[in-house]
């Protein structure tokens, strides 16, 4: 089974309700499955938030992590033309999931202008978000993942609808089909979340760090 919880911390076993839960396909590596049901969702939900499609072009800030994964596939195959930020390392993975890269750091503003982004969809905050608002002529069309005391002020979204087994079910369905990644960077045992806390600090990573809760995984 795939499920979600709210707002837990780890554990080998969780309660959720019936309705937090779908099947999980059996082409759907159980380590897959551990990041899959955030990653998939959060992105889906970000971009049905911005409302983009065909004749937009959407910068995805942090785009070689989890959701900005998720989202640059979604938003491909949505018609969408997709501008990733990314370390130089990661920009050929980019390129493999329909996205055009594009190096962070000085001069971001720079080098996104002449894409004329009609929507940005923020995974890393900080000079990421402030070079959307510089870009994006509509800040409804801005959502920020991370950089949420600044969002009110600056006018632009975060992520506020709410994950379904519906939604889930239908995200997994189209991974099954073959029209999703999801790239899993690095597995941990439970006890050594810790670890996994350092790796994901470090950034610059791609993918999801995921915990395992028993050998074999």
């Amino acid at each position: 089974m795939l499920g979600f919880g709210q707002l837990q911390a780890y554990a080998e076993y969780v309660v959720v309700p019936a309705d937090q839960v779908t099947a999980k396909p059996a082409e759907m590596p159980w380590e897959v499955a551990g990041g899959f049901t955030a990653g998939a969702q959060t992105a889906s939900l970000a971009l049905e938030a911005l409302g983009v499609g065909a004749g937009d072009t959407l910068v995805v800030h942090g785009a070689a992590g989890a959701v900005g994964t998720m989202a640059v596939q979604l938003a491909a195959l949505a018609g969408v033309a997709v501008v990733g930020t990314a370390a130089p390392g990661n920009h050929e993975y980019l390129r493999g999931l329909g996205a055009t890269p594009v190096a962070y750091g000085d001069g971001l503003v720079e080098r996104l202008r002449p894409f004329a982004p009609t929507a940005a969809l923020d995974g890393a905050g900080g000079a990421a978000l402030d070079a959307s608002v510089t870009l994006v002529a509509d800040r409804r069309r801005i959502l920020t993942l991370v950089d949420h005391e600044r969002a009110a002020g600056l006018g632009v979204r975060v992520v506020e609808g709410v994950r379904s087994a519906a939604r889930l079910a239908g995200l997994a369905d189209r991974y099954a089909r073959g029209e999703l990644r999801f790239h899993v960077r690095h597995t941990y045992p439970l006890e050594r979340a810790a670890d996994a806390h350092r790796a994901l600090e470090s950034g610059h990573g791609r993918g999801k760090i995921v915990l395992t809760v028993r050998s074999g995984l």
